[in-house]
């Protein structure tokens, strides 16, 4: 038998006097994913998708990626993504919100920096990180006595664990294009709701339309109008998710006048209706 000694020095991750706490985690299956689940992002909590099998596309920031079984995805507060899975390759996954998390020298709710990759190879972490997010899934359905605290402790296992796993740089070398880009997707993420035309956003940034076009789309792989419509129509999936706002409403909310044509434009790039959509998750919730 050998004996294995804990280094004293200990050096916590997790800055001293915060506790990350497990706000929602549900195990989803590919009857959900084969829905995409279009541009959006969450305020002041931290995301966690864990690919059980598939695989998929995703758009985090202006980054693509190619995601498989075994690949974290990390979603920081207020980081906007974009979710497009394969949808004849049964993709399962299990999906965790996060808040308290602050680390050294991150911003709160931040669990890589923005020169870092958004995705993360589990590989040899693979089976223990699933384990941890499954007892996680069980205490919490099951409602068990305490699960809260249990879950407070298996989340810090798991946020160790994927800090562990080597991080890979994801630094773009920043050309006149680029900056371009950046600060017309700013503007559309802050006024996608507006009345945007290509003839403003050309207007507001003294180029051609055509030039405008072909540098969104070589970076983001959208035209900017194409963009505008995910950005409104990812908003109004967490509407329909998470309010009981009736979808005349939530049209109205995202930039639609026109409760049948945001229908049509919700059930083209969906899949399904929004009424529909809401009723399959609440049905399946």
């Amino acid at each position: 038998m050998t004996q294995y000694f804990i280094n004293k020095n200990l050096n916590p991750i997790i800055e001293s006097g915060l506790m990350p706490k497990l706000l929602y985690i549900c195990d989803v299956d590919n009857t959900h994913t084969r829905f995409p689940r279009t541009m959006h992002s969450h305020d002041d909590l931290l995301e966690i998708i864990f690919i059980k099998d598939g695989k998929g596309s995703n758009m985090i920031e202006d980054r693509h990626y190619q995601i498989q079984k075994g690949d974290i995805l990390i979603y920081n507060n207020g980081v906007l993504h974009d979710e497009y899975s394969d949808t004849n390759a049964n993709m399962s996954v299990y999906c965790c919100g996060i808040t308290d998390v602050k680390l050294d020298g991150l911003p709160r709710n931040h669990l890589v920096s923005t020169d870092q990759s958004y995705v993360l190879h589990s590989g040899e972490f693979a089976a223990n990180i699933e384990s941890l997010l499954e007892m996680m899934h069980t205490q919490v359905k099951e409602k068990r006595p305490g699960a809260e605290e249990t879950c407070r402790y298996l989340l810090c296992a798991m946020l160790s664990l994927i800090l562990q796993i080597p991080k890979e740089k994801n630094l773009l070398p920043k050309t006149e294009e680029s900056v371009l880009l950046n600060e017309i997707k700013s503007y559309i993420d802050k006024h996608y709701r507006e009345d945007i035309t290509l003839e403003l956003l050309s207007q507001q940034f003294h180029i051609s339309t055509y030039y405008l076009v072909h540098v969104f789309k070589k970076y983001t792989g959208f035209s900017p109008i194409q963009y505008i419509i995910r950005r409104r129509i990812g908003e109004a999936q967490s509407l329909l998710i998470n309010t009981g706002d009736s979808i005349t409403k939530i049209a109205g909310l995202v930039g639609y006048d026109n409760i049948s044509y945001f229908t049509t434009l919700f059930s083209k790039l969906v899949g399904i209706s929004p009424k529909k959509y809401r009723h399959f998750w609440i049905e399946n919730e």
